[in-house]
C-alpha cells in the first residue's frame, strides 16, 4: 500500500509541474498581447484625461483673474491717480472762473448803480453762485425801496 500511496503522490507531482511547464501557445500569446495592447490604451486615456483636466483647470484659474480684475479697477494705484488728476482739476479751475466771472459782475453792478459795499466782492469770491443769490435777493430789495 506504501507503494501505491508513492506512486500516486509521484505522479501528481509530474503531473501538476508538467501541467504548468507547458510553453504557451500562439493563443496565449495573443491574449497577451491583446491585454498589453488594452492597457496601453487605457493609460493613453488616462494621460488624455489628465492633461484635459489640467486645461480645464487653467482656464478656470484664468477667468477667476479676470473677474477680479474687472471686480476692483479701483485697486489699481496709477488708474487712481490718473482719475483723481483728470476728474479734479478741470473742476478746480473752473469753479475758480465762475468766482471771479460772479465777483467782476457784482463789482460792475455796484458801479452801475452807485450803491452798495465792496463786502458783497468779497463775499461772491468766497461763497460764489450763493453769494451772488445772496446779492440779487439784497438788490431786489434795494430795488423796490427806490421805486416808491
Amino acid at each position: 500500500m506504501k507503494r501505491y500511496v508513492l506512486s500516486i503522490v509521484l505522479m501528481t507531482m509530474f503531473v501538476s509541474t508538467a501541467a504548468f511547464s507547458q510553453e504557451p501557445g500562439p493563443e496565449d500569446i495573443e491574449h497577451k498581447m491583446n491585454l498589453r495592447n488594452m492597457q496601453l490604451e487605457l493609460e493613453k486615456r488616462e494621460s488624455e484625461f489628465g492633461f484635459q483636466e489640467k486645461m480645464r483647470e487653467l482656464e478656470l484659474e484664468e477667468r477667476r483673474i479676470e473677474l477680479e480684475r474687472e471686480r476692483r479697477p479701483q485697486e489699481h494705484p496709477r488708474h487712481r491717480k490718473h482719475h483723481r488728476k483728470g476728474g479734479m482739476v478741470p473742476f478746480v479751475i473752473v469753479c475758480l472762473v465762475v468766482h471771479l466771472l460772479v465777483a467782476v459782475w457784482v463789482y460792475k453792478d455796484i458801479r452801475e448803480r452807485n450803491s452798495g459795499s465792496g463786502i458783497w466782492i468779497v463775499i461772491a469770491l468766497l461763497t460764489g453762485l450763493f453769494g451772488v443769490l445772496a446779492y440779487a435777493i439784497v438788490r431786489l430789495g434795494d430795488i423796490r425801496r427806490t421805486k416808491s
